[in-house]
């Protein structure tokens, strides 16, 4: 009789280790990810209405001066970078859209004249927000920096003059909604993306 109770003993000891065992196996639901969810939406997808923005995070110091002057100089090269991607894209779309109207037109691409009128427009950037972020559980001072709409405008118009291209108002206003939208974006993040790996 004692054997019995010491068998079932060990049986029923043996079936709760074993549930304590798998309960513990089972993996906890991981959080959806740890590094970016109380980084403000501003630094992690800097947006203006009708307008270019982006934004650069260095490691804190301690120095808010020095800090923020290379936040707002690394924000300012990121913006540029992103007004080279979306010309890029102004160059690919303007193409598609005369091959497709089998329309023949001469002028130099948007591209190549972009890089010194973006320069001189880049003058008129500013940062609009800046704050100490706390990312990976550092402290970051992040800053960003925006192109204004009126800006933004004046550098498309100036795109389009220097080009010499011919182009109708309507298909114009077309690109320059392109050269605003959200697929330069993506671009840029691609690209941002091959760069650091």
């Amino acid at each position: 009789m004692q054997l019995k109770h010491i068998i079932l003993g060990a049986i029923i000891g043996t079936s709760l280790s074993a549930c304590g065992a798998t309960s513990k196996k089972m993996p906890e639901e991981a959080p959806k990810n740890k590094l970016t969810m109380n980084i403000p939406s501003w630094v992690l997808n800097p947006v203006v209405e009708d307008g270019i923005a982006a934004t650069d995070c260095v490691k804190f110091s301690g120095n808010m001066s020095i800090d923020q002057k290379m936040a707002s100089a690394n924000a300012r090269l990121a913006l540029a970078q992103q007004i080279e991607i979306k010309v890029e894209g102004l160059d690919k779309t303007y193409a598609s859209r005369v091959d497709s109207n089998d329309e023949m037109t001469t002028g130099t691409n948007f591209s190549s004249v972009s890089k010194q009128l973006t320069q001189q427009r880049l003058n008129g950037s500013r940062v609009i927000k800046s704050d100490i972020v706390d990312i990976g559980g550092q402290n970051h001072f992040c800053a960003m920096m925006t192109l204004s709409p009126t800006a933004t405008k004046e550098l498309f118009d100036a795109i389009m003059e220097q080009s010499k291209r011919n182009i109708n108002p309507q298909d114009e206003r077309f690109l320059y909604q392109e050269f605003k939208a959200a697929k330069a974006q993506e671009e840029l993040d691609v690209t941002i993306k091959k760069l650091t790996n």
